[in-house]
């Protein structure tokens, strides 16, 4: 079993290292989507704030309250352009849902695709891939119900404990417990994507089933290389917010280039999660079953076949029993042999 899960694992990550330019065309869609989304509110932040001296609480250090203001003040109005980054976020979830198909069959082939093949399937798979995002919407609203029952439960027996870090402790495991169901389910749908694509497959309420079977069945494997590979996108992401905390606020750039990384590691682990899933499933392809031969067609004696000449009988002659061989003719005595005459 490790064996198999090491051998997805890093032929995920070899896949997604030769098919790099995928992941840097999607990080630049992102990069373009997250200035088109930033980029108004922070050029009216620049307008109200560049030269006055209320803009300091936020130059030198990070004042939560004078955010709070900034955001009530009609003249600054920053929950409208919060509208737009909230739409520019949903463009790019749009269109990472359009380029899945032709994510998935760069990486089913491992080749580069033209721009017309990858486009044509992307297109090929973006509605039955809709389908199946509506259908993941049950699984997931089930983890956020046993999510929040956790956490009521977690909130009840804190206020009962003595140590008030009972209830922060039971929350955060509650918390854990709600990424590993998220987790799960996620694995679920992409394998019922990966799936679609290998095999061709629209029936998204099939699809969906048999890949409830294949990711149950091999679940110890696979959710090990995606555990392993959300592992990584978990800290990396951990560790960008560390470092944020500590940066000055006048360092804008470096804190510019910092999330940028952060978003860098998010894209690569969402990849290699698909790249991984693609190869675990062509390395245990599913048994297809044969297709059954033809049955012969009946024969219709009234039908006439076109190679029977007019007037003749379609129906095929009776075999006769063979003829039994006769005796063969008694040999008549041709008497004595006369001598010869003489001269």
């Amino acid at each position: 079993m490790t064996n198999d899960n090491n051998n997805a694992f890093s032929t995920g990550f070899g896949l997604l290292w030769r098919r790099q330019g995928i992941f840097w065309w999607i990080f630049a869609i992102n990069l373009i989507c997250g200035a088109l989304g930033t980029v108004p509110g922070m050029l009216r932040l620049h307008h109200a704030l560049g030269h006055s001296l209320a803009s300091q609480p936020l130059t030198n250090r990070f004042d939560l309250g004078m955010l709070a203001e900034l955001f009530r003040l009609p003249d600054v109005s920053l929950v409208r352009f919060t509208t737009t980054s909230y739409l520019f976020a949903l463009v790019f979830f749009v269109f990472m849902l359009f380029v899945m198909g032709g994510v998935l069959e760069t990486y089913r082939d491992d080749r580069r695709l033209t721009a017309g093949e990858f486009f044509a399937a992307s297109g090929l798979y973006f509605w039955p891939f809709v389908r199946l995002l509506l259908l993941s919407i049950i699984p997931f609203v089930i983890v956020e119900m046993i999510y929040g029952a956790l956490r009521k439960a977690a909130e009840s027996i804190g206020d009962r404990a003595i140590a008030d870090q009972v209830g922060i402790f039971l929350g955060l495991g509650a918390f854990v417990v709600f990424l590993l169901l998220a987790l799960f389910v996620r694995l679920w749908f992409d394998i019922a994507q990966v799936r679609a694509v290998a095999l061709n497959e629209r029936r998204m309420w099939h699809s969906t089933w048999r890949a409830w079977r294949i990711t149950w069945g091999g679940f110890g494997r696979l959710y090990w290389m995606y555990f392993a590979i959300a592992l990584f996108a978990w800290i990396t992401f951990a560790i960008g917010l560390v470092i944020w905390a500590h940066l000055p606020a006048t360092a804008i750039g470096a804190m510019f280039l910092l999330f940028e990384l952060m978003m860098l590691a998010q894209i690569a682990s969402r990849l290699w999660q698909l790249a991984g899933a693609m190869t675990w499933y062509q390395q245990h392809p599913e048994p297809v079953p044969a297709p059954a031969p033809p049955a012969p067609e009946p024969f219709t004696s009234g039908a006439t076949p076109l190679d029977v000449p007019a007037g003749e009988s379609a129906t095929p002659p009776e075999p006769s029993a063979p003829a039994e061989p006769s005796a063969p003719a008694p040999r008549s005595d041709p008497g004595p042999e006369l001598p010869p005459s003489g001269p």
